[in-house]
């Protein structure tokens, strides 16, 4: 928004109203930055992360997998000893971490996905 100046004395600027609300009010001038102001601190560059494009790997490890090996999912079968597995919603995974009795991580062609095993 801008100011426009309604009142003066001399050359100094005393009132102006603000166009956005229609207020008036005491000019005050913009403060003058500092030279440590002015000055940006510059920061230490961070490494790059590496990123690995999850596509690449999930087509890495799928064609490390025969079709024979793949299991069908279902949430009753255990897979802690399997390498692979299909799922009706989310096509081919890798199995790529056991987590626990009753969890898989699964990477899918699309994103990597925490399954429950041994339900019930």
């Amino acid at each position: 928004m801008y100011h426009v100046i309604t009142a003066m004395t001399e050359d100094v600027i005393k009132k102006v109203m603000c166009k956005g609300c229609n207020s008036t009010h005491v000019y005050r001038p913009a403060k003058e930055k500092t030279a440590a102001a002015k000055k940006k601190a510059t920061t230490a560059a961070k490494p790059k992360r590496a990123t690995r494009s999850r596509k690449l790997d999930w087509n890495a490890l799928s064609a490390e997998i025969e079709d024979d090996e793949l299991k069908e999912y279902s949430m009753t079968e255990d897979f802690s000893a399997a390498r692979g597995i299909k799922h009706q919603t989310f096509g081919v995974g890798v199995i790529t971490k056991v987590l626990s009795d009753t969890q898989i991580e699964v990477l899918f062609q699309d994103s990597k996905r925490v399954l429950v095993q041994n339900y019930l």
